[in-house]
């Protein structure tokens, strides 16, 4: 009888120890599943803060700078001249014009909503700097179109220019 009890108990031992070696060999793999996916989403967070840091150093404040284009000496006739070549300019760049606003108190500002590719804008403000009048950015923030699959972004200009006397 002695000899059946040891042999239940050897048995079980085995078996206790059969499952603790196992269940020790199946948390190690699931520890290295989460691993791995904690290690992927770190690089995916490492990446968009990256991203994130450059679209914020490319937000501009413009709102120190005293007059962009003040090498223009001339004025613009009136504020019918003055929109045409901003929106002629914004045409020629293959910009999405969302809206243009002018200022209801005076009519040498205008507001816009651009969107298209960063570096086409870029172009937009380059153009603006020829424009045979005096001109200047008064503030410009851009940011990046995060519903567009490509590298478009949205920005936001008040643009001043001088008039002619009335």
């Amino acid at each position: 009888m002695h000899k059946k009890i040891y042999i239940v108990f050897i048995a079980m031992f085995f078996v206790f120890c059969f499952l603790l070696i196992a269940g020790v060999w199946w948390s190690l793999g699931e520890l290295r599943a989460y691993r791995e996916e904690y290690d992927l989403l770190e690089s995916e967070r490492l990446s968009s803060e990256k991203m994130m840091e450059n679209m914020e150093n490319k937000n501009v404040d413009l709102s120190n700078v005293t007059g962009l284009n003040i090498d223009n000496s001339g004025n613009a006739r009136d504020a019918v001249e003055f929109y045409a070549y901003v929106r002629q300019v914004i045409e020629d760049n293959d910009i999405e014009l969302v809206s243009m606003q002018s200022d209801p108190t005076t009519e040498n500002l205008l507001q816009l909503q651009l969107q298209g590719s960063y570096y086409a804008i870029a172009h937009v403000f380059a153009d603006w700097r020829l424009m045979p009048f005096a001109s200047r950015i008064n503030s410009l923030n851009i940011k990046r179109d995060n519903e567009s699959p490509t590298s478009f972004v949205n920005a936001s200009v008040v643009l001043e220019a001088l008039m002619e006397a009335q």
